[in-house]
């Protein structure tokens, strides 16, 4: 990974006004020297989310969230640390010249950059393919008939990859690229070995098929999805890029990077199911509009969504697969305090027929009118009913109790539960005991073998870091983190071995090879901005406790008992060894003459570490 000099960070922490940063989000009030509002992490009703101006922090009391303006971006945006530090430098007008922490850090480094160039350069290819070439004119004619134009091809980059891997291979030598990095970056298929172990040539993933491009936020090219041309081709409809160190599938919706701006000010999201759908959306002029990637809707998706508006519309098939989709689309969102409403397409039509039949107002109106999650069930549910029994009602009852039981919010459940029964004609005791009955079934499915755990609070886990590290070494980072002369002293010290082979000082080790400094507040910043959550929560826990007595004295004690603790478990390894059978008289010997250097090492050690006068005792 690249990494930007602890200088640039500080400039841009110290350029960046964190008011108005978190302020374009969230709607901050002034309290005293502070600012509050409601948490953008989770859900809440009463303000616990806190911006310091003179700290440059924000922290939530609620969920625990908390850093500088850097952290902020990271998790509101879902950027990388080197992303959101080029953000806020690009906002402040600041210069970033990346630096290489090492050998395997430039190799990733350069992976990375390869696989990019790799996508951007066969985006392009494609590209030209589908303008120019004429292999590509059954494509160009299948544009034509789905009422795409040249222009529309062009604003989204579409492309057409040809039947033939030589082909690729004549583009590839003229771009110099590897095959390797065309098998890395998915565009090349790499085959199992046969039977006699050989492997054959890598072959071409997209033949004959109609290509996206499929682009991150920041609009690079990461992946494609190809679409075939032929109603008899072999393979899947679209095929995706494979998973690659620039692409996840998770992680991306199609078009959020032209969308996402259009979203936030509509504050909602249209989402529908397949490329060509999103793409006739957007052109229609309902420009809030995204597409999944091939895979279900994902918790992180609905995240990336959260970040930027509060409602959703479902856009999907009228068919049993889009009403599945929609219901684990349901599951997924509501969670995360997005509302889901439904449009309700005519039974045959998607987004893109819809709008060629009978124009793009006819799409508004339907979006306009899309009933919430639970109307939209109960209505397919009632069209499917033979009967409006008390029996029927019921029924229907069950089936929307699950969903209900999604909801996060108590005052959510109270209004989902006094609209059903009014729709179903039932008590609301009666429905609240249905839900009950299902959150405490879904309770018991979580728990069994292969359900997934839910996402941890970062406070808790800060809290598990913390329970985790030797009690020395948390006395040792206690007093660095305010006391320069320690810090100082510390690295300074031949530790590494110690930081190396001992449990539990991780965090210790963190401080002492960084540049905090705890008489610069903005170099406590770029040292927080640097860590994960529950790092930066755990040294936050630190640093809100009292601050232990004595200086450099003391803390070359405390050091001393870490050493002695490393020198302690050395020993027994080399007295573990020394009991093994099958030892050489050589090996034993030289295992003998190790314990006695530790054990001379080791008394030294007891003896400098024993407590000065008027000391604490570790």
């Amino acid at each position: 990974m690249s990494r930007i000099p602890e200088e640039t960070i500080q400039q841009v922490i110290a350029a960046t006004d964190i008011v108005a940063l978190v302020g374009r989000s969230v709607k901050l009030r002034k309290a005293g020297t502070n600012y509050l509002g409601l948490c953008p992490f989770h859900n809440e009703r009463t303000p616990s989310f806190n911006v310091s101006p003179s700290r440059g922090t924000y922290h939530c009391f609620g969920c625990g969230a908390g850093g500088s303006a850097i952290r902020f971006v990271m998790e509101h945006d879902g950027m990388s640390f080197v992303e959101a530090v080029k953000r806020l430098a690009d906002a402040a007008g600041i210069r970033v010249e990346e630096e290489v922490w090492d050998a395997n850090a430039e190799a990733e480094a350069k992976q990375r950059s390869l696989l990019l160039r790799a996508n951007r350069e066969a985006a392009e290819w494609f590209h030209l393919l589908l303008m120019k070439h004429k292999l590509a004119a059954p494509a160009r004619e299948y544009l034509k008939s789905r009422g795409i134009s040249a222009e529309m091809a062009k604003r989204w980059q579409m492309g057409y990859a040809p039947q033939s891997t030589t082909f690729y291979r004549e583009w590839m030598a003229q771009q110099k690229l590897p095959e390797r990095v065309m098998v890395e970056a998915g565009i090349f298929i790499q085959p199992t070995e046969d039977e006699n172990g050989q492997f054959s040539r890598p072959y071409a993933r997209w033949r004959h098929r109609l290509m996206f491009p499929v682009r991150n936020d920041n609009g690079d090219v990461i992946a494609f999805s190809g679409r075939i041309l032929d109603k008899d081709q072999k393979g899947g409809k679209y095929v995706n890029s494979p998973e690659t160190p620039v692409f996840t599938k998770s992680r991306v919706l199609f078009g959020f990077d032209k969308s996402k701006r259009f979203i936030s000010k509509a504050d909602q999201a249209i989402i529908c199911e397949g490329q060509i759908d999103m793409i006739m959306v957007f052109e229609a002029g309902l420009q809030n509009v995204v597409a999944g990637q091939g895979t279900a809707f994902t918790e992180l998706h609905a995240k990336m969504l959260k970040r930027v508006c509060n409602e959703v519309v479902l856009c999907y098939d009228s068919d049993n697969a889009g009403r599945e989709a929609t219901e684990k689309a349901f599951r997924t969102l509501s969670p995360q305090g997005i509302s889901v409403r439904v449009a309700e397409l005519p039974q045959g039509e998607d987004p893109d027929s819809l709008i060629r039949k009978q124009g793009s107002d006819a799409l508004r109106a339907i979006v306009a009118d899309a009933h919430e999650f639970l109307e939209h069930q109960i209505r397919h549910l009632r069209a499917s009913s033979k009967s409006n029994s008390t029996v029927e009602r019921v029924r229907m009852a069950e089936q929307v109790a699950g969903a209900i039981g999604i909801f996060n919010g108590v005052a959510q459940r109270v209004a989902a539960v006094n609209k059903v029964a009014k729709l179903l004609e039932i008590s609301e005791e009666q429905l609240n005991a249905m839900v009950k009955k299902a959150a405490l079934e879904q309770k018991t499915d979580s728990k069994q073998p292969g359900a997934k755990d839910s996402a941890s609070n970062p406070a808790d886990e800060a809290k598990k870091l913390l329970a985790s590290q030797h009690t020395t070494a948390l006395q040792l980072c206690q007093m660095a983190l305010s006391n320069s002369e320690v810090l100082h002293w510390l690295r300074e010290a031949d530790c590494e071995d110690m930081l190396r082979e001992v449990p539990g000082t991780e965090l210790l080790a963190l401080l002492a090879r960084s540049r905090y400094n705890p008489l610069d507040e903005t170099s406590q910043l770029v040292f927080m901005s640097g860590l994960e959550r529950y790092e930066e929560a755990a040294f936050a826990q630190l640093q809100a406790r009292a601050g232990l007595p004595g200086g450099l004295v003391e803390a070359q004690q405390l050091l001393y008992v870490l050493e002695i603790v490393r020198l302690q478990n050395l020993i027994q390894g080399t007295r573990a060894k020394l009991r093994q059978p099958g030892q050489s008289f050589d090996q034993l010997d030289e295992l003998q003459r190790k314990e006695r250097e530790l054990s001379a090492v080791l008394k030294e050690c007891l003896d400098r570490a024993k407590p000065a006068p008027n000391s604490f005792s570790p």
